[in-house]
């Protein structure tokens, strides 16, 4: 789940509150504003001088989009689980991250059965 940072202007005002003399408690309640977010901001605030959000990094995945993209192009005929053991990934992460690439990458896997006859099917 992820969920948004609140904006600089609310973080200013709820310093601004607490300077005026108000206790964090109250000013959570008038800013609708969990306590515990009330009491980082004005720590940082006293130890930093600053109220900006911190930069929230997630994870870079393992797999580079350049180089997947450009071994695709040049091995038309792999699968996602066969890209996905070059790559050291799963066939699940290959194929989230040509989605997210833009890339429709769909390789069927051959299916013996189409070329036999009707009648060696059931032999």
């Amino acid at each position: 789940m992820s969920t948004k940072a609140y904006s600089n202007d609310l973080r200013l005002r709820v310093i601004a509150h607490i300077k005026s003399g108000n206790t964090q408690k109250a000013t959570s309640l008038l800013f609708k504003v969990s306590k515990s977010a009330v009491g980082k901001w004005w720590l940082r605030y006293i130890e930093e001088g600053s109220t900006i959000s911190r930069f929230r990094g997630g994870s870079k995945g393992k797999v580079n989009p350049v180089q997947l993209e450009q071994y695709v192009a040049s091995n038309p005929d792999k699968t996602l689980k066969e890209i996905g053991a070059t790559f050291g990934v799963s066939d699940c992460a290959i194929h989230k991250r040509l989605r997210s690439l833009g890339i429709k990458y769909k390789k069927k896997t051959f299916n013996i059965l189409k070329l036999v006859k009707k009648k060696e099917k059931f032999i």
